[in-house]
């Protein structure tokens, strides 16, 4: 029988490894809860109230929120998923339909999408939101389409959700983030 549990909680209840799990630290605005079996195969769930830098109005413009840096050593990824939605905060960019994406490197620059530019959507790749009215979009993906990402030591260990579009005039000085993210992931070193 297996039984998924927070890690900060599995020795008391006298189950899971009996040495130290490694776990990630998250951005700001986002909380993270850890189920494991053995302290190797991890699912990270993290949960969102976070907001994007200003987005400048009637510009071409990616912006991303650090959501998780996986810890020191070796772990492949395997799979991700989103439940998230934008929010304006000024009725600007209200019916605006950015991409969203999860990537390795925080996007930047004067952009419409995320494929382009390398690693801004290398974990999960681009979809199109509905709107930033709080419409959620749902997706979930084995990364990449070889089954996983195997990230080294010296690997990069952060994970961005991006955003990517043409945006209304005016933009939104305070663009939230809601809902969560999961990424399912294991362990391949013991330090």
């Amino acid at each position: 029988m297996s039984i998924s549990v927070d890690v900060r909680n599995q020795w008391s209840k006298g189950y899971g490894p009996k040495h130290g799990v490694r776990i990630g630290t998250t951005g700001v605005g986002v909380k993270a809860d850890h189920f494991t079996t053995d302290g190797h195969n991890i699912v990270t769930m993290l949960t969102l109230t976070g907001k994007f830098s200003a987005i400048v109005g009637g510009t071409n413009l990616g912006v991303g929120l650090l959501a998780y840096t996986f810890p020191a050593g070796v772990h492949s990824l395997k799979v991700a998923a989103i439940d998230i939605a934008y929010q304006q905060t000024e009725a600007n960019v209200t019916l605006d339909t950015p991409k969203i994406g999860l990537g390795s490197v925080i996007a930047s620059g004067a952009v419409t999408d995320l494929t382009g530019t390398a690693g801004f959507d290398d974990i999960l790749t681009e979809q199109t939101m509905d709107d930033c009215d709080g419409t959620a979009e749902v997706k979930a993906i084995v990364v990449p389409t070889a089954g996983h990402i195997v990230n080294e030591a010296a690997g990069v260990k952060t994970v961005y959700i991006n955003a990517a579009d043409g945006w209304a005039a005016s933009g939104d000085a305070a663009l939230g983030i809601v809902g969560k993210v999961w990424l399912e992931w294991t362990r391949l070193t013991s330090a």
